[in-house]
């Protein structure tokens, strides 16, 4: 009997959406493999999944050289945050106040 496979349920931040607008459709079609492999909870090397430091509320995903996006997820749903370049992560790395 072939294995059954889940998806986790996914909804998108404000400024995921924002972030997303702005790239170029090149790089849209990468975030969508990005967010489609997630959402399928496939894993795979190149997209060198890591938790924020240093609180780990959030994690990343590499999108492309440049890109990461930013995610968490809970229970049996993800939650898209945002698409940052690689230099900005460090503003993931604490928990927005009023989050345990």
């Amino acid at each position: 009997m072939a294995k059954r496979q889940t998806f986790l349920s996914a909804e998108w931040a404000e400024p995921f959406k924002k972030s997303y607008v702005a790239l170029s459709p090149d790089r849209q079609k990468r975030c969508d493999e990005t967010c489609m492999a997630l959402i399928k909870r496939e894993t795979s090397s190149g997209l060198r999944i890591k938790p924020v430091e240093p609180d780990k509320y959030f994690f990343e995903a590499r999108i492309n050289d440049g890109d990461r996006l930013i995610f968490r997820t809970e229970a049996d749903k993800i939650f898209f945050t945002d698409i940052v370049k690689h230099d900005d992560i460090k503003r993931y790395g604490r928990r927005p106040k009023g989050h345990s």
